[in-house]
């Protein structure tokens, strides 16, 4: 159990709040593992879609996996969330999170929407009429020039798209704000 907080003003001159011993914090580490999933069968099929379990923990090699609840997100294209199937290890007691491997951790929109959107802007100039917003095409856009330069390196000249396919094979998130 957690100490009590102690208050300021007390004869020990602490500052204002402050905790009396470690209280450590729950740490669960989390984990995504991409998966080959058509998102519709999810949407349709709800909580009961019939998930694939992952043979093993990738952190420890454990072969017994518990299945541990479903992890609403929300992806482009859908008016609701889609409960994504979550599991947990009995040996390390990581998280591990079930994702589509269409799509980026963290981005709502599949990796084809985006590589479509970017081809078609440095293409013709212009974003193609979409729903989805122009800031987020013009994040995706700096994110993307900012990759390369971090990744690539201002010599780069063969074009965004070419970054793109290339920072995608090495396993990196083309349009993502974390370099």
């Amino acid at each position: 159990m957690c100490p009590e907080i102690k208050r300021a003003g007390s004869s020990d001159k602490l500052p204002t709040l402050f905790t009396t011993g470690g209280c450590p914090p729950k740490h669960e580490i989390y984990m995504i593992c991409f998966v080959r999933v058509v998102l519709k069968e999810i949407f349709e099929q709800g909580k009961d879609y019939s998930w694939q379990r992952p043979g093993m923990c990738p952190e420890c090699n454990n072969h017994k996996l518990h299945g541990h609840g479903f992890a609403a997100r929300y992806f482009q294209g859908f008016a609701s969330c889609l409960y994504l199937k979550c599991y947990r290890c009995p040996g390390c007691h990581i998280v591990i999170t079930l994702r589509p491997d269409s799509h980026f951790s963290r981005i709502q929109s599949s990796k084809e929407e985006i590589r479509s959107h970017l081809s078609h802007r440095q293409r013709e100039g212009r974003w193609p009429s979409s729903l989805l917003s122009r800031s987020s095409l013009r994040h995706w856009l700096a994110n993307l020039t900012r990759q390369t330069l971090a990744h690539l390196g201002k010599i780069w000249g063969a074009g965004p798209m070419a970054a793109f396919d290339r920072l995608l094979a090495a396993g990196v998130t083309p349009v993502s704000r974390v370099i």
